[in-house]
């Protein structure tokens, strides 16, 4: 059991959409690694046992750490300002990655990033929200 993302179509998602997965585990590795990119220690922040609230963070990232791993949906708006943060930070993650165990394309959470951005890219590009 784990946490997939799809294209949030009305007839459900393609054969051909990219289909990020993690495992919660593993999704919880990727959000530490996306905060720490941005400046941002979880603990202090709301929904990871702080109290510090989501509103102080500029960083579109936000939009995916202040999210439920398992239902929800992220907005087309969301979706827009999103995409391009996480393509910068997933890149980041990689080029810091000198041993390429976490977020190079042959690790499942570096797979499943990429699998990510590319799923945010197709739905701005087709004006969809993301289904958690």
């Amino acid at each position: 059991m784990g946490l997939s993302l799809r294209a949030g179509r009305p007839a459900g998602p393609r054969p051909t959409d990219p289909w990020p997965q993690w495992s919660y585990a593993g999704f919880g590795v990727f959000r530490r690694a996306l905060a720490e990119h941005i400046g941002v220690d979880l603990a202090q922040m709301q929904r990871f046992g702080g109290s510090t609230g989501w509103d102080t963070v500029a960083s579109p990232l936000r939009h995916l750490l202040d999210h439920a791993d398992d239902c929800g949906e992220l907005t087309i708006g969301q979706v827009r300002e999103l995409a391009p943060a996480l393509r910068e930070a997933v890149s980041s993650l990689a080029r810091q990655d000198a041993d390429g165990l976490l977020w190079s394309l042959d690790s499942s959470n570096g797979r499943a990033a990429h699998d990510l951005v590319a799923l945010l890219e197709l739905c701005v590009a087709e004006d969809l929200p993301v289904h958690f």
